[in-house]
């Protein structure tokens, strides 16, 4: 990509990262749950502030997406930009990464010494502490991945102020509206063989089904079609149909013009969930510390003197 200079990698970065960010979702979902259900009594109430944390994160499983040809990319002096935007993500994710590893290894540690029957109190709250530590920094590290993303969301979306340039956001959100209906509907629909005879039959039958609000017909010809042509402009079984569908409109609706534009999710305000978040990570860093303290303390007090701080 940071080859790029017509665009035509640039405007794949927000279908990847969105896809990436649902991937993500789902790990740091398991593993906040696992390693919360693994605390013991006196670090419930920050296991219920990652637990609000991830609540919050999970609202924003809609990842923004954008939909933009090259020509805009490039006429509006974005393309630079993004290439840096990507750099800047790739660093924040190669970071992730790295924390989940370490946190999902702690947790096994956490495991097996558990499980072993190691009950010694100092022992076990020193391994608990170190496990939230862990966790804390890998939501931290979520959150940063997060704000760099929607800081690049923000720059693209200043192309909409641009004179010549087609605003295409709510046309498509009321696309996705319609087939999120669909999906919810499980009645089977058969997919004639004659439309799998080749990529561009098979476009043109999708395209046809969208304007004629045929959208569970549309619906199981991508996945139909990913069996016949997998990895090719359906996607694979990984991939979200809607967001197959989404891009195959957008690109047909906008064949041979430039200036189209939307942006398509999530209708909250980012700023305000980034915000929350940091919050949340702000008190658990707290916690964290008071805890820390508390057994710094336990260490050099006879056990008669302490209570037990709650955390």
């Amino acid at each position: 990509m940071l080859l790029d200079t017509d665009g035509s990698c640039a405007v794949h970065t927000f279908h990847v990262f969105s896809r990436l960010f649902q991937n993500i979702q789902k790990k740091f979902c398991a593993i906040t749950h696992d390693s919360v259900s693994h605390l013991g009594d006196s670090l419930q109430k920050i296991g219920s502030k990652f637990k609000s944390s991830l609540e919050v994160m999970m609202m924003c499983s809609d990842c923004p997406t954008v939909f933009v040809d090259a020509e805009t990319l490039v006429s509006c002096g974005l393309l630079e930009t993004l290439k840096f935007s990507v750099l800047e993500l790739q660093e924040h994710l190669d970071t992730y990464n790295a924390k989940r590893e370490g946190a999902e290894q702690w947790l096994e540690n956490c495991k097996r010494t558990f499980g072993a029957g190691d009950n010694q109190r100092t022992n076990r709250g020193a391994q608990e502490l170190e496990l939230c530590r862990r966790l804390y920094k890998l939501h931290f590290q979520l959150l940063l991945l997060y704000q760099a993303y929607c800081k690049l969301i923000n720059q693209v979306d200043m192309i909409k102020q641009e004179a010549e340039v087609i605003n295409m956001s709510e046309e498509l959100a009321l696309l996705e509206v319609c087939l999120k209906e669909a999906e919810s509907i499980s009645d089977e629909v058969e997919v004639p063989e004659t439309l799998q005879t080749c990529t561009e039959t098979a476009i043109q039958s999708l395209i046809e089904s969208l304007r004629d609000k045929e959208f569970p017909s549309a619906l199981a010809q991508v996945k139909a079609f990913r069996s016949v042509w997998p990895n090719d402009i359906f996607g694979n079984a990984e991939d979200d149909p809607l967001q197959t569908l989404l891009h195959i409109y957008f690109r047909h609706q906008t064949l041979g013009q430039t200036g189209s534009f939307a942006v398509v999710g999530s209708n909250q305000d980012l700023s305000k969930v980034c915000s929350k978040l940091m919050e949340l990570n702000l008190q658990i860093r707290e916690s964290l510390r008071t805890v820390q303290s508390y057994q710094l303390l336990a260490k050099t007090t006879p056990a008669a003197d302490i209570q037990s701080t709650g955390f």
